[in-house]
């Protein structure tokens, strides 16, 4: 056992020498297995162990003696040991978790604080061969991709798992053969558990079928595994090329079309759980739909889960989140009055104006994007700043002729989401000035002009 557990821990890299590792033991065959073979392994070894326990509140006096049966031998072998009490069950309810969920979030945070109070490097838990045929199963009855067929990983962070080398058979030969006594759990065989009804009947049908069944979906594991680092390699270097990050926005470019089905879909959710924060209730479903819209025309939009929603435009497939306090915002209007100061807080907005009278013909008109000069003379009656409105125009050419707003965008390739919040100048006829963009033909300075409008707008996103 020894000799196994040392090997497998080599090959993957768990241990390195003067390193302190933390055995999470529950005083349980699996846990009591692990701490007697690093104990053993340590000296010759040369690293450190020291040991957590943690006592979930779930059993009553049978996990109160699970504990003292942890500590006693501990302190037999003169091994630190930290135990932690806890609640799970109301843990569990109060933040609307399973008991399992519950009982396994509060363990791995008592890990976390034990780790750093005993400065170790590594945490090291009993998951073995049959855990993780049991993690496959379970996965794949629940639908799963390539990484759920990975089951339970050696290493993971900080975390690792020495006897997943070895079957739950071999354990309690081992602790036998060793004459190390160690705690029963009855919990552990009710079947109103999912893993446990695995566990205890769809397992021992398999290895009714082949004795190494269990061995052979390790080895299934362990491919996939080695699968999944590659997808992930190439993902890492699809997303390199195909997406871009601005202001909390995430952009997948047009070039994701040329990567592998496979990867198209990786990198849909890494940008997805990556906007979102969370990869809980993303789905394959959801992925389909955001991949759906490269074939769909500018402006197709698609709701995800967190309030996010991905939307199709001229560069590719932005995801983002849904403003609505923005868009509510955008259907104010604002009055602009020469000689007078207008803010807006809410969008960051500062519009500052002027009338420029007398001789100015030798003066330059400023080429800058968010300032401006119009004929004040040609603006019909008072001036509003706002968003866009149905069958807004503007005048294109000194013949007179109009454009609409809408088709001008179009044309301009402003991407959909970013046409809504466009600021528009407009007089009570039409609009003389898409900012940020062009002024209308009929309000630009003339040698005729007698009154300049100079308006500038600062703030926002706006950078001259």
């Amino acid at each position: 056992m020894q000799k196994k557990v040392l090997e497998f821990m080599e090959q993957h890299h768990m241990i390195k020498e003067g390193e302190r590792i933390l055995v999470a033991v529950s005083g349980g065959a699996d846990s009591m297995c692990l701490l007697l073979v690093l104990f053993q392994l340590c000296t010759t070894q040369k690293f450190e162990i020291c040991v957590v326990h943690v006592e979930h509140g779930i059993r009553g006096k049978e996990s109160e003696e699970d504990a003292r049966f942890v500590e006693n031998f501990c302190k037999m072998h003169k091994i630190p040991c930290k135990v932690y009490h806890c609640k799970a069950e109301k843990y569990a309810k109060e933040h609307k978790m399973t008991v399992e969920e519950g009982a396994r979030e509060l363990r791995y945070g008592y890990f976390k604080e034990a780790a750093k109070e005993f400065s170790a490097d590594k945490i090291a838990v009993a998951h073995h061969q049959n855990d993780r045929a049991e993690t496959m199963l379970f996965h794949l009855a629940r639908g799963t991709d390539l990484k759920g067929l990975c089951g339970i990983l050696p290493v993971r962070e900080n975390v690792i798992r020495p006897l997943l080398c070895v079957e739950r058979r071999e354990i309690e030969a081992y602790l036998e053969e060793q004459g190390q006594a160690y705690c029963m759990d009855e919990t552990n065989k009710e079947l109103e558990y999912s893993r446990n009804r695995i566990r205890h009947q769809v397992l021992p049908e398999l290895v009714q079928i082949n004795q190494q069944a269990i061995g052979h979906m390790n080895q299934v594991a362990e491919k996939a595994q080695e699968l999944e680092e590659l997808v992930e390699q190439l993902t890492r270097e699809a997303w390199e090329r195909c997406v871009c990050e601005k202001n909390n926005d995430i952009l997948v470019s047009e070039r994701l079309r040329k990567e592998k089905y496979l990867i198209q879909k990786k990198v849909l959710y890494q940008a997805i759980t990556r906007r979102a924060g969370s990869s809980k209730d993303i789905s394959n479903v959801h992925i389909c739909q955001v991949l759906e819209l490269l074939e769909k025309q500018v402006g197709k939009k698609v709701n995800l889960p967190y309030e996010l929603e991905a939307e199709r435009t001229y560069e590719g497939i932005l995801i983002h989140k849904i403003q609505e306090n923005v868009e509510k915002i955008l259907q104010n209007t604002w009055e602009v009055v020469p000689g007078e100061f207008v803010e807006i807080p809410e969008l960051g907005y500062c519009i500052h104006t002027r009338i420029i009278e007398g001789n100015i013909q030798n003066q330059e008109i400023p080429q800058k994007m968010y300032t401006k000069w119009l004929d004040y003379d040609k603006i019909k009656g008072s001036m509003h700043l706002r968003t866009r409105r149905e069958k807004d125009y503007f005048i294109i050419n000194t013949r007179g002729e109009r454009k609409k707003l809408k088709k001008y965008l179009i044309d301009e390739k402003v991407p959909c989401k970013q046409r809504e919040k466009v600021l528009l100048l407009a007089d009570e006829e039409h609009l003389v000035w898409v900012i940020g963009h062009r002024i209308g033909e009929d309000v630009k300075v003339t040698e005729h002009t007698k009154r300049i409008l100079e308006i500038q707008i600062d703030g926002g996103n706006i950078h001259e």
